[in-house]
């Protein structure tokens, strides 16, 4: 009976380690894996310091540049009014397009913001930060997810009963690109963002 009683408490003992080895082993993975991620925000942070201390030394587009960008038409439909220096005041160079479709009630708004300067240059880093994060989350009135559409990563909401899609994006580590397209899926929202030509007006910023 000696015996028997012996090798049950061996048993016990050693199934009682392993258990807390597992337990730890997992506490191990756990904080890892909490590390590996701070110390990915605190380089996305570093990187996201580096770009906006290059945009502080930048000169920012003009008024007339902004507006010689902006279309007159988009994917049929017209221009009905934008609006430039919008954020004059605060030295950041801006423009905001409305467009709307006479023929199927689509409409469009484009808010674009140049990053360059001073205060610019310290918006767009908090704009980068929550671009670069990934994000999802779904209900039955809209769906919102971070996305990676030819290479440009956004923020894209669509709200599904009103079939209104929103873009949001920083363009070439300097634009701050904010899309709201009515009647719009993100599919045709991403179309839109492509016949808009964001790569001419970071030509004119070269």
């Amino acid at each position: 009976m000696k015996s028997i009683s012996k090798m049950l408490t061996v048993v016990l003992l050693t199934s009682i380690f392993i258990s807390c080895s597992e337990e730890s082993r997992e506490k191990v993975s756990e904080a890892s894996e909490t590390i590996s991620n701070v110390t990915k925000m605190a380089s996305k942070a570093e990187e996201a310091k580096e770009k906006s201390d290059e945009l502080k030394t930048l000169t920012p587009l003009t008024n007339d540049q902004l507006k010689k960008w902006l279309p007159e038409s988009i994917s049929g439909m017209d221009r009905t009014g934008f609006k430039v220096g919008k954020a004059g005041y605060m030295n950041i160079s801006s423009i905001e397009g409305t467009f709307k479709s006479e023929a199927d009630d689509r409409e469009l708004k484009v808010e674009v913001m140049d990053g360059a300067g001073e205060v610019g240059s310290s918006l767009l880093m908090g704009m980068n930060m929550m671009s670069n994060m990934d994000r999802e989350e779904e209900d039955e009135r809209k769906h919102l997810k971070t996305v990676t559409v030819d290479g440009q990563k956004a923020l894209q909401t669509y709200y599904k009963k009103r079939d209104v899609t929103h873009l949001q994006f920083v363009y070439n580590d300097r634009f701050s690109v904010m899309i709201k397209a009515s009647k719009t899926s993100p599919e045709k929202a991403w179309d839109l963002v492509d016949k808009l030509d964001f790569e001419s007006l970071s030509d004119m910023a070269d």
